[in-house]
């Protein structure tokens, strides 16, 4: 089993995913700064630190980056390429 790091996933879950997320062999690790979108981790996309380095198989965030300031879209891009 593949894991995805959903990013910003709020009330969406993995079926509101690409396709290729839904054959059978991939886990949605839920992500959000929000605790009632229900994630199985709380925290921001400029400071990832809740979600261990090489943890995941892939990153999957929609309409995300836009929320965060120029300057910051390279930290939050170096943090999904570290938890990949």
């Amino acid at each position: 089993m593949r894991n995805v790091l959903h990013v910003g996933c709020g009330a969406a879950t993995i079926e509101k995913m690409p396709g290729g997320f839904q054959d059978g062999s991939w886990r949605e690790v839920r992500f959000d700064i929000n605790p009632a979108a229900r994630p199985h981790i709380v925290g921001t996309i400029t400071a990832m630190d809740a979600v261990p380095s090489d943890s995941v198989d892939a990153v999957y965030s929609s309409h995300n980056i836009e929320h965060v300031f120029a300057h910051e879209v390279d930290k939050v891009l170096r943090e999904f390429l570290r938890v990949i």
